[in-house]
């Protein structure tokens, strides 16, 4: 005899659905542009990639949403976890996108970020370290980010643009 056992299990915060079904996030790339910068990474300084900008990265590892995050010249950083977003057409109490900010700077071969304030909002892992990559990414605990931003449907860039103090 046979028996087959399903398991479901849920995580996080549940959403309305939409009454049409969700296109996938639209990933906003910047593309890469060309830089006499250079970056250091585990494989040595690699040439024209910038810290600079925007970076995505999609759900992963102990992160089940995306996450945008904007690194500026001054060593300031802001991000924004895309927790659970509000679906289009559906009301929503809380739009699902919490945000966190603080400083980075370059720590030998790596990029160390420090949040400034105590985190008051859901999500989570924070980031701590970044190491860029020979093919122009940035890794973080084993989860990549390229240059861009993710947006979600019903969302607009503006909207899940991160904002760093001091911009």
């Amino acid at each position: 005899m046979n028996v087959l056992l399903l398991l479901a299990g849920c995580a996080g915060t549940p959403v309305q659905p939409a009454a049409e079904p969700v296109p996938p996030p639209v990933v906003a790339t910047e593309g890469a542009v060309p830089t006499d910068q250079t970056t250091p990474t585990l494989l040595g300084d690699v040439q024209g990639i910038s810290i600079e900008g925007n970076w995505t990265s999609a759900a992963c590892g102990g992160r089940s949403y995306a996450r945008n995050i904007r690194f500026e010249s001054h060593q300031h950083y802001a991000a924004v976890d895309m927790v659970s977003p509000c679906p289009v057409g559906a009301t929503c109490v809380w739009s699902g996108l919490t945000a966190f900010a603080g400083l980075w700077e370059l720590q030998g071969k790596k990029l160390r970020v420090q949040e400034v304030g105590v985190p008051d909002t859901p999500g989570g892992p924070r980031p701590v370290f970044f190491e860029a990559t020979a093919d122009g990414k940035l890794v973080e605990n084993g989860c990549f980010y390229e240059k861009g931003l993710t947006v979600p449907p019903g969302y607009s860039e503006a909207s899940v643009l991160p904002d760093v103090p001091g911009a």
